[in-house]
């Protein structure tokens, strides 16, 4: 039974890559990006190899992050491999002893577990000039690649019960997002202490060497300098963990086989919510369902997080080189992406467009109403980024400019995108799912159409750009009011355009719009 479990899990491994042409190549590439990324570690590897304590320290660093990598980011976002979760077995009466050791050993079958395997032995190098440390180091390096994907396993299986709970997932997700926003500021600010961080290597390697994140990755390192009683501890440790989280994984599968998770709930709605405020027409309707969607579906807190984010990564870089110029362009941004937020409404959708379908409504009324609920959402963030910069700076004069060239990208986005959801569907994460979820096979499709909308806001943009940008080297108020005449007319213009001409086309291709987000593609 163990080994056709495994069995199922090398074919469902294979049939991943027949999906489609699109995700094929995809893969490639990334394993071709993964493969030259270990290349070039185990390349520097080779070449630090050394006769300094630095080198025992640095494997234990690395072999934390892994493990600490694989038990963050997985259970988090997407889990194990969820084809063959403990749960999905309830119905097939396999006896618990073995059924719990093959889930274990399908887990180590799957391109990230063989890359990190590939990537710690090729770490192990670092160890080259040590007789003794080399094979150790080499065992350490699977030990390492071991008690990752365990640990991984384990937390996954605990947390399938929480992202159960939507308020879990889009907590995780939202932490998540704003940490990988952050990450440059955050790499930006470890490189720029990096004298002092150097200090803190020892005492952080020491630690993590008796837990097991570094364990194992401690005993080439205590080996090689002859730090046997050190070498003993983590050995025997190294055994407890894997062991420990052996049983764990073991009790925990046998469990979830037993008592499966809840399935998810969909949200309760108390009240008549936004369709208490929107105007009782189907432009009205459609605005209340949209907001609905803004403050209840993660997928749309991308555009939303981004609004907080981008002031604090502006002001970091601008503390970072003296120049604050790219706060003055806030309003502008915070527009477009709020604007072109929409571009994939229909899209997520998904079974739900089929009510607008049915109940007739129009395409303007459409259009409109999700162009309404997006400008109300947007109207005060891109107010207050386009005045505050200038008013704190003491320079009142780029106001008018600033509001006029904010307020005309997030119009023309509006208008844009109105035109674009009409006329371009394509696959998006499934309601409930995790909004970084990326569906297969359509990676070139998505990346073609997201970059021509933006192209296209971009350039209906120039003819309010340029007056702005004169204002700007200026110093002009007078300019600026110039900016702000020209951005609200051709920025209200292309909304309405917008408007209509979507509405058209959605009411021409309704129907294959309607099988297209059924279909998700």
């Amino acid at each position: 039974m163990v080994a056709h479990i495994l069995k199922l899990k090398l074919l469902l491994l294979a049939n991943g890559f027949k999906r489609s042409v699109g995700q094929l190549i995809g893969v490639i590439i990334g394993a071709v990006y993964a493969l030259g990324m270990i290349v070039m570690l185990t390349i520097a590897a080779w070449f630090m190899a050394s006769e300094t304590a630095i080198d025992a320290e640095l494997s234990i660093i690395v072999g934390s992050l892994v493990v600490l990598g694989w038990a963050v980011i997985p259970p988090l976002l997407t889990g194990v491999d969820l084809t063959l979760e403990p749960s999905r077995f309830v119905h097939f009466g396999i006896p618990q002893k073995v059924l719990g050791p093959a889930l274990v050993l399908s887990g180590f079958i799957s391109v990230p577990a063989i890359l990190s395997i590939i990537g710690l032995i090729g770490g192990s190098l670092i160890w080259r000039h040590e007789p003794l440390a080399m094979p150790v180091a080499v065992l350490a390096a699977i030990a390492t690649a071991v008690m990752a994907v365990l640990v991984c396993q384990y937390l996954t299986i605990m947390a399938t019960a929480l992202r159960a709970k939507r308020r879990f997932r889009e907590l995780t997700f939202a932490v998540l997002f704003l940490l990988l926003i952050c990450l440059g500021p955050i790499i930006s600010s470890i490189a720029s202490a990096a004298n002092s961080l150097l200090d803190l290597i020892g005492p952080i390697s020491n630690v993590l060497a008796y837990t097991p994140l570094g364990a194992a990755a401690a005993l080439p390192g205590a080996l090689a300098y002859g730090n046997y009683l050190q070498f003993s501890i983590c050995l025997v440790l190294t055994v407890v963990y894997l062991g420990g989280l052996y049983w764990l994984v073991t009790r925990a599968t046998a469990q979830a086989t037993v008592t499966p998770p809840p399935e998810q709930r969909a949200a309760k709605q108390s009240g008549l919510g936004f369709f208490k405020y929107a105007p009782a027409t189907p432009a009205g309707a459609v605005g209340a369902r949209a907001l609905t969607y803004w403050f209840k579906d993660p997928r749309y807190a991308i555009g939303v997080l981004m609004v907080p984010v981008l002031p604090l990564i502006f002001w970091f870089t601008g503390s970072q080189s003296g120049n604050y110029t790219m706060m003055y362009l806030l309003g502008p941004m915070i527009g477009i992406l709020l604007g072109f937020s929409i571009s994939a409404d229909i899209s997520y959708d998904n079974t739900a467009f089929a009510l607008h379908v049915l109940t007739g409504v129009s395409g303007r009324a459409d259009r409109a109403g999700r162009a309404m609920a997006c400008f109300a959402l947007s109207i005060i963030p891109v107010l207050a980024a386009a005045i505050l910069p200038g008013a704190i700076a003491g320079q009142a004069w780029r106001i008018p400019g600033d509001l006029g060239f904010s307020l005309a990208a997030l119009l023309i986005a509006l208008g844009v995108a109105s035109v674009a959801s009409a006329r371009y569907t394509y696959a998006v994460p499934l309601p409930g799912d995790n909004p970084m979820k990326t569906p297969p096979g359509n990676g070139l499709r998505v990346a073609a159409t997201q970059l021509a909308t933006i192209g296209v806001m971009a350039l209906l943009l120039l003819p309010v750009m340029i007056p702005y940008l004169m204002g700007w080297f200026q110093e002009s108020r007078g300019l600026g009011f110039l900016t702000l005449g020209i951005g609200l007319a051709l920025g209200i213009g292309l909304l309405i355009g917008g408007i209509a001409l979507g509405g058209k086309w959605y009411e021409k291709r309704a129907p294959e719009l309607m099988q297209a987000v059924m279909l998700n593609k």
